[in-house]
């Protein structure tokens, strides 16, 4: 195995030999290429660079027409801040590369060229195009700083150029950006004084509704008042009926007792029982049907709003019918199941979602069953009038008939006459109730008319304070805007400085003699050792003294 095995070892006492023996060769090439770049570098024209920093400024004002709140937790909150960073960080870093962009622009160059006028001396020294060449802008790493650095021949005009340069680059970026925000505002002046305008307007129409046309607590008292007069006037109507009634029925009863005496008493308390139950259901019935047709005009009054109206005004005739509802609940004729009030949550009761067309028909639906309601109450007025005047479905009467009691006096027959004539007293309840029932029906007409009217200037009181107080809130926010679009134009809105100024540089950036020397002589040192390698391997004599000599003889 260690006979395949063939150890290969490199020499460099070789390539020492030939280095040391071709020395005079490097170092000749070594010293002329240093020389040269040397020379090279003196006779080149010195550059120098000067550098002035400009700062992006963190601080800038935002206006904005509308406010937004939101609730946030304290986790949210922590994790909202640290995405607000690094969002910030990386729009910093984008706007630092845009501004660094923009050092090299046009414009900057002409107002610079324009600016320095006095300082060109040589021809075309001041052309926009060649002091863009000249100037450049870095990014200071880590930081919020631009670099804008001119080069030139002339320090002094190198430290001009750049901090010129810097201040018409500040001029330039603020002006471009301290307009943008404030455009979308530019109107706001003119936004102003028409909402003052609109609200001082409002305000004029509702001013004028409440000192001439604002008779609502004027109507509602007049409707109090008229309420009092009708519920005095029923009360009066249904006293007098019976007063005059029992008074009729005192007089044949006290005609009674004379002619028949004490058989008859416990028959004569069974009749006034009863008749004063019959004079009672039949007062009960006509309120009643008094009371269902006052419930039907308004009914009549919430439908035609209802057609009238839109879906604006929805939610307040839904309120109107609610409160009918409640009406009609509390004169005890409908039973509750059937008024179809029930809800399952404050809005269905409110019947703020229900459109027009759906609380019309709940509307037509109660009106129908009041209807019915009245016309059963006539039928009952009827069957209890046919009733009073021809003595049906009262059979105890026939115990106070003559062949009953076998009474054949003369006075007894003319009492037990009257009594049984139930006319003659009915017809003493219609004369008294004629006239009552002409005032209560007027009265009840105009308290009509005065409900309607409250309704008709309490929905447009309602529109009128609404439109005031949404154009005095539309005029504060504007104006509130108006103030802060002042200050914030007040203020100066920067988006840069310009914070360091140029120095004129003492040394030059280039030509650098001594690195361009140092580089010379490590090309010619290296240079010299491909040639000492290059004659050793063709067999050119090293020693340059015996290379001399031999041409020397040759020739």
């Amino acid at each position: 195995m260690e006979d395949w095995l063939v150890e290969e070892e490199i020499d460099l006492r070789i390539y020492i030999d030939v280095l040391l023996k071709w020395w005079w060769l490097i170092v000749l090439g070594a010293v002329l290429t240093g020389g040269s770049a040397f020379l090279v570098s003196l006779l080149m024209t010195p550059s120098y660079e000067a550098t002035a920093r400009v700062v992006l400024l963190r601080s800038r004002a935002e206006l904005s027409l509308g406010s937004q709140f939101e609730s946030l937790t304290e986790e949210s909150l922590a994790l909202s801040e640290a995405m607000q960073g690094q969002v910030n960080l990386e729009r910093t870093k984008r706007r630092l590369n845009s501004l660094a962009d923009m050092v090299t622009n046009g414009a900057i160059a002409e107002q610079v060229s324009n600016d320095l006028s006095d300082l060109w001396t040589e021809e075309d020294e001041g052309d926009p195009s060649r002091l863009v060449d000249r100037v450049t802008g870095e990014v200071l790493e880590d930081s919020d700083t631009l670099k804008i650095v001119a080069t030139h021949s002339d320090p002094e005009k190198a430290a001009a150029i750049a901090n010129t340069w810097a201040q018409a680059f500040e001029n330039r970026v603020n002006s471009i950006y301290s307009e943008a925000p404030y455009t979308p505002f530019a109107d706001i002046n003119q936004q102003v004084k028409n909402a003052r305008a609109e609200y001082e307007q409002a305000q004029e129409k509702w001013v004028d509704f409440l000192a001439e046309e604002d008779r609502i607590g004027e109507l509602q008292r007049q409707v109090t008042e008229q309420e009092e007069i009708l519920t005095n006037l029923r009360t009066g109507r249904k006293d007098s009926v019976a007063e005059v009634v029992g008074r009729q029925v005192a007089i044949q009863k006290r005609i009674f007792d004379l002619s028949v005496g004490s058989e008859t008493d416990l028959n004569l308390l069974v009749f006034e029982k009863r008749l004063n139950e019959l004079i009672t259901e039949y007062t009960d019935a006509y309120a009643r049907k008094w009371r269902f047709e006052n419930l039907l005009y308004e009914a009549g009054v919430i439908r035609e709003q209802l057609v009238s109206g839109d879906a604006v005004s929805a939610n307040t005739s839904g309120l109107a019918l609610l409160n009918f509802k409640q009406k009609v609940l509390a004169t005890g004729g409908i039973p509750v199941d059937r008024l179809e009030i029930q809800a399952t949550s404050l809005e269905d009761v409110l019947m703020v979602d229900r459109s027009l067309e759906d609380q019309l028909l709940d509307l037509d639906a109660l009106i129908a069953m009041m209807e019915a309601d009245v016309d059963a109450q006539e039928q009952i007025i009827q069957a209890y009038e046919e009733a009073l005047a021809q003595n049906e479905s009262y059979q105890f009467l026939e115990a106070l008939t003559p062949e009953y009691l076998d009474v054949t006096g003369s006075y007894s027959e003319l009492a037990l006459q009257r009594t049984a004539d139930w006319k003659g007293l009915l017809g003493y309840s219609e004369l008294l109730e004629t006239p009552l029932s002409d005032a209560i029906d007027q009265l009840e007409q105009e308290v009509r008319r005065f409900k309607a009217e409250i309704a008709r200037l309490d929905g447009i009181k309602s529109n009128l304070q609404q439109d005031r107080d949404l154009a005095r809130q539309a005029y504060n926010n504007l104006l509130s805007k108006q103030q802060e679009m002042v200050i914030a134009s007040a203020s100066e809105a920067s988006e840069v400085r310009f914070a360091s100024p140029a120095l004129p540089p003492r040394n030059p950036v280039s030509p650098r003699k001594m690195m361009n020397t140092a580089v010379g002589l490590a090309l010619g040192g290296m240079l010299g050792v491909f040639g000492a390698f290059l004659f050793d391997y063709i067999g050119v004599e090293s020693d340059p003294r015996r290379l001399l000599r031999r041409r020397r003889a040759e020739h």
